[in-house]
């Protein structure tokens, strides 16, 4: 049986393939991921990729504060927790708001129930809100305007 494979799944698996030729510790059994500062006997675990790669790129691109020091480096003064499961959050939003099946977005999220996914994981954006009390007042006055909704006394 042959699976087919999406698109950025090809680039994926072609990363993966230049990665375990460049990486020290390419041989069978050797850990994907391995932890460099234990000299590839263990794997990398979620804190050491957060804290060696993804936050210090949320602080290059601006998402965590950050300021400068006496020899001009990047130094990470935010005090907000950030690592993958705020990942789980900003895909779970980003999916609703394009409009994905809130059942597709459970799965890819391997959550039991919905409910935990649109209630727990989803958040709305600022911009989503203002859009939402625009369309209310809209309505509102439309509402009012031929006498049917609300008035202004």
């Amino acid at each position: 049986m042959c699976m087919a494979i999406h698109p950025e799944g090809r680039l994926l698996a072609e990363f993966m393939f230049r990665w375990k030729r460049k990486t020290p510790y390419s041989q069978p059994g050797d850990w994907v991921f391995p932890s460099f500062k234990l000299k590839g006997q263990q794997p990398r675990v979620a804190n050491m990729l957060v804290e060696d790669h993804l936050r210090p790129a949320a602080v290059k691109v601006g998402i965590l504060s950050s300021h400068r020091d006496g020899e001009c480096r990047l130094v990470d003064d935010d005090p907000r927790r950030f690592g993958f499961h705020n990942l789980r959050h900003s895909l779970a939003s980003f999916l609703v708001r394009i409009k994905t099946d809130p059942k597709t977005v459970q799965t890819l999220l391997r959550h039991s129930d919905v409910t935990l996914t649109l209630q727990c994981y989803t958040h709305s954006v600022s911009e989503d809100r203002m859009a939402a009390a625009g369309a209310m007042l809209t309505a509102i006055f439309s509402h009012a305007a031929d006498g049917s909704g609300l008035k202004a006394d």
